[in-house]
């Protein structure tokens, strides 16, 4: 199947080629109408159900309290647990009280990828 395809993609690649040689080989177009719409439309068909009423931080919290000892993040350094995310973060947030931060007040953050980024998000 896979094959099958590769041949398809090559030979809709020749078609474009051979009805328009000046394309500029960027614009060509490897893939069919059909097959387009396969991986841009059903293949990222993927919603799902959110509860509209919850915030992030409350579906990551409900998440944590579900599964606990699952891995929230992983990186090249290591993981992190759902507990253990939850917990850094609000640490943080308890930091960020304590030095006047409230609802609503904006926080700018300037830090490299990596969890600490991800703690100071949530």
């Amino acid at each position: 199947t896979t094959i099958d395809r590769l041949r398809d993609h090559w030979l809709h690649l020749l078609r474009a080629v051979a009805a328009d040689p000046a394309t500029p080989v960027a614009l060509l177009p490897l893939l069919d109408d059909v097959e387009a719409r396969r991986q841009l439309v059903e293949w990222n068909d993927t919603a799902a159900p959110y509860p509209a009423h919850l915030g992030v931080h409350q579906a990551f919290e409900a998440q944590a309290a579900r599964t606990p000892a699952a891995t929230a993040l992983a990186w090249d350094g290591g993981t992190l647990a759902y507990a253990e995310l939850n917990a850094r973060a609000n640490r943080l947030a308890r930091r960020l009280r304590d030095h006047g931060v409230a609802p609503d007040t904006q926080v700018a953050l300037c830090l490299d990828r990596g969890p600490d980024l991800i703690v100071a998000l949530l």
